[in-house]
């Protein structure tokens, strides 16, 4: 599903990014995606459930969340089943 936005945004964000629109795009997309899993790890500091659960409910990848919230120094819970989980994939 697309979606149309018009954003208003200060000059020098974009001063020196390319001018088109599938490069505009691309730079969206990384930036939508990184404020996904900043938001992410910030649920889980706060507690609001486990990595799956807060991945499942932002569209993330379980492993990839995983791997962010250790390299920002945070250790998940692990319970056995997830553990059995990880063994299997």
């Amino acid at each position: 599903m697309e979606q149309n936005l018009t954003l208003k945004i200060p000059g020098e964000w974009v001063e020196g990014l390319p001018k088109e629109e599938l490069a505009l795009q691309q730079i969206f997309r990384l930036g939508i995606a990184r404020y996904k899993v900043e938001r992410a790890l910030q649920l889980y500091r706060d507690g609001v459930g486990s990595i799956g659960y807060i991945a499942e409910k932002l569209g993330l990848d379980k492993q990839d969340l995983i791997r962010e919230a250790r390299l920002q120094e945070l250790s998940p819970d692990y319970s056995e089943q997830t553990v059995s989980e990880e063994l299997v994939e």
